[in-house]
């Protein structure tokens, strides 16, 4: 069970997936269908949209709500000067 804390950082989800997976996922399959009717110059990119924001939607998807937990803990660290001893060099 997610507290109110939790529920304020979590991601936007569209359709139960984070935000840059739904877009990336829409991009992917707008962009692999896109290539079949238009012309062959713009064919060409609209595949190689697709190519490459599917990996990234497959990022998101493994990522999904960590990201935004690990950037305000990276937030906290940076805000606290929190240093572990073994960084410390002086």
């Amino acid at each position: 069970m997610m507290t109110a804390y939790n529920k304020r950082l979590a991601p936007t989800r569209i359709l139960g997936l984070p935000l840059g997976a739904a877009g990336a996922g829409l991009t992917t399959v707008t962009g692999a269908l896109a290539s079949v009717v238009l012309p062959q110059p713009v064919a060409a990119m609209a595949i190689a949209a697709a190519i490459v924001a599917f990996p990234l939607g497959v990022g998101a998807i493994l990522i999904g709500d960590d990201a935004v937990f690990a950037y305000a803990f990276w937030l906290s660290r940076r805000d606290a000067r929190i240093v572990a001893r073994e960084g410390a060099w002086h």
